[in-house]
């Protein structure tokens, strides 16, 4: 999501042939605020379907379909990734995605708004399960596509994987070992887990 390197260079080149410090500011800003209304219109275009209608139940299994590293995946969850996602109030924005395990063995969920003000909403995970979707205005069955819903205090969240099946597997299975584990241990053993 985002700009294209075209876009990025044509910015760039404006910004260059600027005179004054006013113009490259003012530039500056507007290719900001272009660049961010490009990734949102993308992001609300791509998802106009996705939520709508029933979609099917997924399992969350444990299979080796590919390595799981839990401190690896763990420490990618921290970091976070830029996805989509509905609140529980039904909007779909693109938000700054992360989860960790706390202290309290609690799986929070972090969503960071991507604008130059950030503001952070943190929930308590309590649940997860996977849903698939297809855009029936897509041409091939291969464009099978990933949601991975949160029951959370705040209420139900929906993380968009697009089609990534690489990315829904490890999210899913990297948040279900961390529910597994914020239920089956006291904070004197998650302490061991933690570092």
């Amino acid at each position: 999501m985002g700009a294209k390197k075209e876009q990025l260079g044509s910015i760039i080149g404006s910004s260059m042939s600027g005179t004054s410090a006013n113009d490259i500011l003012t530039l500056t800003a507007s290719a900001n605020t272009s660049l961010s209304g490009a990734a949102t219109l993308k992001a609300r275009t791509g998802c106009k379907n996705r939520f709508n209608g029933s979609a099917p139940i997924l399992p969350i299994e444990d299979t080796n379909d590919f390595p799981f590293e839990f401190e690896k995946c763990r420490s990618m969850l921290a970091k976070g990734a830029e996805l989509g996602v509905e609140t529980p109030d039904g909007k779909y924005m693109v938000r700054s995605v992360s989860i960790v395990l706390d202290g309290e063995s609690k799986v929070i969920l972090k969503l960071r708004k991507l604008s130059l003000l950030k503001s952070k909403k943190e929930c308590i995970v309590l649940d997860l399960h996977a849903e698939l979707y297809r855009d029936p205005e897509a041409d091939e069955i291969t464009d099978t596509c990933y949601i991975i819903v949160l029951t959370t205090n705040l209420g139900t969240i929906k993380l968009d994987m697009v089609d990534d099946y690489q990315c829904y597997k490890t999210w899913a299975t990297t948040i279900n070992h961390m529910l597994l584990l914020s239920t089956s241990f006291t904070k004197y053993q998650l302490q061991f887990h933690k570092n």
